[in-house]
């Protein structure tokens, strides 16, 4: 049976708790209702996504990925975005959620990934229901206002930060779940308690950075498996926690955060205030954390002319968790790399950018960059609270210090990229996975993804 079909129930109204209200949100909302300019970022960040999935596809670690998902679930209905498989419904949620985050090029200020959590979720069921692209557009939405929502209510990003949690998986589940739901045609009681498996299943850690390891691919994945299971369990009348969020026992802000969450804010201007209108798009293939101080060395090598060879040592001045989590000098994986301010402010010196070319096996290996990277130190500044951006001095042969600082990177939804600048950025990522006749009629599909009665018909198109 189509789980769409279960709109309504005998079992009662709808628990008036936190994640009753965020049920009530996701399962009334209609695609008519939203504003024009919501709209809009739904159709962008599904075409950005798209792109960073695609060009993840292509990489070694999602071959791995991938390798491990059709060996765990066999073969399915549901593609793998980027080759000719299909898998599982929840495994390709869980492959393609980890292949559009493999390159860091995803977009953040959601969850904080907000986007390789909702869209994996609610497109591989959309398609696989055949759902219409309004419906999938509506679910996105959705998705992205539950996942940050969640995010506030814990008391912000470094809440989670500070106490180890990855939020894209930790807090992106429940986007995913919601998604789903809403894909689903559930009804708001199922919502909730698709809501209350996501928080009973969240989780992922900042373990991964001492050895850069794979994980930190993988978390966007298990979030985004665990919306399509969650919301499939409630559709069929398996019931979850109505209190997930508040409950005193095992409830979701006193068990992960403790006294620091602010549960209040899950709900502030729910429906008028569209979460998805904060997220940012990148411009650079590396952790967020680094950009500010991409764009400083950028700048600075275009206002003064300075190149690699003239540069004696680079001396950076940020919070401790620039020192904790982008200060590694010696990079020896590709996540390394992505989350090494030294690394990034080489490549930015010496070859003038920081996009894919700058982050791939080869890349990482160049004797000259490495040795630039060991002159880049990132120290602590009491000036810089954590959560704000760094100082970057230039120290030149010459004897110049030369010094810069950005407070809002390129990307962000106060310094944003031109719509030009991010359907060129689409035209990069998917042109790593398709060939230019492809990248464009894919282009062209999403920009009418909102008349589409069918959205496999998107999904076809991203097979190369």
């Amino acid at each position: 049976m189509n789980p769409s079909a279960k709109t309504s129930s005998s079992r009662g109204a709808v628990a008036p708790t936190i994640s009753g209200k965020l049920a009530e949100f996701a399962a009334g909302l209609r695609y008519e209702d939203l504003p024009s300019d919501v709209r809009e970022l739904a159709q962008l960040a599904l075409l950005d996504t798209l792109g960073c999935g695609l060009t993840g596809s292509t990489t070694d670690e999602l071959r791995l990925i991938r390798a491990a998902m059709l060996q765990a679930g066999g073969s399915g209905d549901t593609r793998l975005w980027g080759t000719h498989d299909r898998a599982p419904l929840p495994m390709a949620a869980l492959a393609n959620g980890a292949a559009i985050h493999a390159r860091e090029m995803d977009d953040f200020g959601g969850c904080m990934h907000s986007g390789s959590v909702v869209i994996p979720a609610a497109f591989c069921t959309a398609a696989r229901i055949g759902a219409s692209g309004r419906e999938l557009l509506t679910a996105v939405v959705a998705g992205y206002d539950i996942a940050r929502r969640v995010l506030d209510g814990g008391g912000g990003y470094l809440a989670y930060k500070d106490r180890g949690w990855h939020s894209t998986s930790t807090c992106g589940g429940f986007g995913a779940a919601a998604a789903v739901s809403r894909v689903l045609g559930l009804n708001a009681q199922r919502t909730q308690w698709a809501l209350g498996y996501a928080g009973s299943n969240a989780g992922g850690t900042w373990a991964y950075i001492p050895d850069g390891a794979m994980s930190k691919r993988v978390h966007p994945g298990f979030a985004a498996q665990t919306g399509v299971v969650s919301a499939y369990l409630a559709a069929n009348d398996v019931t979850g926690p109505t209190s997930i969020f508040e409950a005193p026992w095992g409830g979701y802000f006193p068990t992960y955060i403790g006294e620091g969450a602010t549960p209040a804010k899950a709900l502030d201007d729910l429906g008028t205030d569209f979460r998805i209108r904060i997220i940012g798009f990148k411009p650079y293939a590396a952790c967020r954390g680094n950009h500010s101080s991409i764009d400083a060395v950028l700048d600075l090598r275009r206002e003064h002319g300075i190149s690699a060879e003239s540069v004696d040592h680079v001396t950076v001045r940020g919070s401790p968790t620039h020192v904790k989590q982008l200060g590694k000098q010696d990079v020896k994986t590709l996540l390394d790399a992505q989350f090494s301010i030294p690394y990034c402010i080489a490549v930015a010196l010496a070859t003038g950018g920081a996009m894919l070319d700058q982050y791939s096996t080869e890349a990482i290996c160049r004797p000259e960059i490495l040795a630039l990277a060991r002159r880049v130190e990132v120290v602590v500044d009491e000036r810089v609270p954590d959560g704000d951006q760094p100082f970057v001095e230039v120290h030149l042969k010459d004897g110049r210090v030369l010094h810069n600082r950005v407070l809002i990177a390129r990307g962000d939804r106060r310094n944003p990229l031109s719509e030009e600048e991010l359907r060129g950025k689409f035209r990069i990522t998917a042109g790593q996975a398709l060939n230019k006749t492809q990248v464009d009629t894919l282009e062209r599909a999403v920009a009418r993804v909102a008349d589409m009665k069918d959205v496999r018909e998107l999904a076809e198109l991203l097979v190369p």
